[in-house]
């Protein structure tokens, strides 16, 4: 039986609504309150408090209301948590995390694109920054109701896409805010072509492992920087060439040597990426805001970009296919309960995780499908000799 809502704020009238267009044979009961991650107030990983009966979030027309199975953990999560990106809307209290891997419970009456019982992800960023494409996000904020720190999550179904069939719900869960940030990064910012080589700064992390995987599915010859201890995997996802970032003779060997640059680091490894581009060529970084003083700086005619990266379920689907043509495949993953979500915004924030940190509810069922590109025997992986720049 299908399950449409329309705009209902109160559970009960949406189940009633429910029940009486399926001729009123059954009475759909859904979740009303749900175990979250949330915080009231700025600080570190303390002020992380797990409620077990928050209000699930009211559904409108074009929402779609997924089970979480599985959630991801990434560097902002604990950004925004200490206070450190207020220029952002948002009102606490907030529940964390814009990543999400579950099975679809309940679309709005306007959503076409999905129906109950599909396998979906998402990246769920309030979209704020994306009034002129959909007007109705202009008053969209960080706070309870947009977070994946949850048992349930409701989201608009432009940016929730069905997950690939290769991938189970905690390696899909690692995949939508990484993967979309280096894929809007090389396709609408840097415009990769076929035949370009391409520096990935940073290739052992999240964007950066993806970013050596869509490089290489869009026919670049990639070059990418890790620590030592992680060129084998990193090799794995598919660089022709892994330099260590802290051999300095080969740092400076990559002088003038590639197209276009996408740096997931920041900091000093900008310069190197700015100083590896061809006279003409091309940076854009995820990490660095200070990227337009250091491209003048540099001249030679480089450009260079700075985003943030939006919510599409279209490139969702167009990633999903990639997975599942076996172009690509997971990252690393390191899986904690949601419970634990204080230590595994830790191991966030001191980076030595390489790959992805995902959270997982009571609600999954373990899959063994597609396990990360290097082919490792156990999901869950740590190198305490990663660096934290590696990891952003």
């Amino acid at each position: 039986m299908a399950i449409v809502y329309g705009e209902y704020d109160d559970r009960s009238k949406m189940a009633a609504a429910a029940a009486a267009g399926a001729g009123g044979a059954e009475e759909v009961k859904l979740p009303t309150t749900m175990m979250a991650i949330v915080y009231g107030e700025y600080g570190d990983a303390s002020v992380m408090k797990m409620d077990t009966a928050l209000e699930v979030p009211p559904m409108g027309a074009d929402d779609v209301l997924i089970e979480t199975h599985a959630a991801s953990v990434n560097p902002v999560d604990w950004k925004i948590a200490s206070g450190a990106i207020k220029a952002w809307p948002q009102a606490l209290p907030i529940v964390p995390g814009w990543d999400v891997a579950g099975v679809v419970k309940a679309v709005g009456a306007s959503v076409e694109s999905l129906k109950v019982g599909d396998e979906v992800y998402s990246y769920t960023r309030p979209a704020f920054d994306m009034a002129e494409e959909h007007p109705e996000s202009k008053e969209e904020k960080i706070d309870a109701t947009t977070g994946a720190y949850a048992e349930y999550a409701v989201v608009k179904a432009w940016k929730v896409a069905k997950k690939p069939t290769s991938l189970g719900f905690v390696e899909a869960a690692g995949v939508p805010l990484c993967g979309l940030t280096a894929w809007q990064g090389l396709t609408k910012h840097l415009k990769v072509v076929k035949g370009e080589t391409v520096l990935v700064l940073g290739g052992s992390g999240g964007v950066g492992g993806f970013g050596v995987q869509w490089a290489k599915h869009l026919g670049a010859t990639v070059i990418a920087t890790c620590s030592a201890a992680n060129v084998k995997y990193v090799t794995d996802l598919g660089a022709d060439t892994v330099v260590d970032y802290r051999d300095a003779d080969a740092v400076a060997a990559l002088a003038g040597t590639v197209d276009k640059v996408l740096d997931c680091v920041g900091g000093d490894s900008t310069l190197t990426g700015l100083k590896a581009l061809k006279d003409g060529g091309a940076i854009c970084s995820t990490a660095n805001y200070g990227l337009g003083d250091l491209v003048a700086a540099e001249g030679r005619g480089i450009t260079g970009t700075g985003f943030l990266v939006q919510p599409s379920a279209e490139q969702l689907t167009e990633l999903a296919a990639i997975f599942d043509s076996g172009a690509a495949k997971s990252l690393n993953v390191r899986k904690f309960p949601l419970g634990d979500a204080g230590a595994a915004l830790m191991a966030s924030k001191l980076g030595r995780t390489k790959g992805k940190i995902v959270l997982t509810t009571k609600h999954l069922v373990e899959e063994k499908k597609n396990v990360w590109a290097a082919g490792a025997t156990e999901i869950e992986g740590v190198d305490d000799d990663d660096s934290f720049m590696d990891f952003m």
